[in-house]
């Protein structure tokens, strides 16, 4: 299976996970399980900054896409870890949000034009000025992969439905006080603040924001919910 499968489906396995409610099992899975694995690693570093925009200049852009698609194609993981994630993900639908960066890697022999057409775009794009997104939905390099419960949780919260948020709120088996809510916030901003001192810029950005929107949250059962499962996805 290609690299950039292979990516997609672990992420997409860690949303299911939080609508499952076992984010946390599968975080520890992916944690002692995946992450060890070096080559897993530097593939996961190297399909993140080709699927950004650095604002780089052309020339310099297409230094970098030469530079760590060369060093891709020297690397694989091994078949007995690709079985164990096979294995974890067997229950995700298998799609590919990166078959661009994979056509780059591995090319085809079929269509040889595929892989110049996609180094072409790959340059394009990471020429181009990063652009601000919700933070929900931004993918955290792979050193701060460990942290990545917290823009799947954002993400899938955001995603919710009035019915499905319901069906949430209903698996509570009693009414939380406002000191229940005011300890889980007080612990979710405790936790929030040891991740910004040990992460790079690009993820503090998101957790000092995500830190802000909980402070100014006020107590509900809903924004009780959403608190919980962001508590449980942080892993510090």
């Amino acid at each position: 299976m290609r690299f950039g499968a292979i990516k997609t489906i672990i992420e997409n396995k860690l949303i299911k996970s939080f609508s499952n409610k076992k984010l946390d099992k599968d975080m520890k899975f992916f944690k002692n399980n995946i992450l060890e694995d070096k080559s897993f690693k530097r593939l996961y570093f190297i399909y993140e900054t080709l699927n950004e925009n650095k604002g780089l200049d052309k020339e310099t852009a297409t230094y970098l896409v030469e530079d760590l698609s060369d060093e891709a194609k020297s690397m694989k993981i091994s078949e007995e870890l690709e079985t164990k994630i096979k294995r974890w993900t067997s229950s995700i639908v298998k799609e590919n949000n990166y078959s661009k960066i994979d056509d780059l890697i591995y090319g085809d022999s079929l269509v040889p034009e595929k892989k110049s057409i996609a180094k072409k775009e790959i340059i394009e794009s990471i020429s181009k000025k990063p652009v601000v997104k919700e933070t929900t939905e931004k993918l955290v390099p792979i050193k701060t992969m460990l942290k990545i419960a917290n823009s799947t949780v954002e993400k899938k919260l955001s995603e919710l439905s009035e019915s499905d948020r319901e069906k949430v709120l209903s698996l509570l088996k009693s009414e939380p006080t406002k000191e229940e809510f005011d300890s889980l916030k007080e612990s979710t901003i405790s936790k929030l603040d040891s991740l910004i001192n040990e992460s790079d810029e690009n993820l503090k950005t998101t957790l000092v924001e995500t830190k802000e929107r909980i402070s100014k949250s006020n107590y509900s059962k809903k924004e009780f919910i959403k608190l919980s499962q962001l508590n449980q996805g942080l892993i510090i």
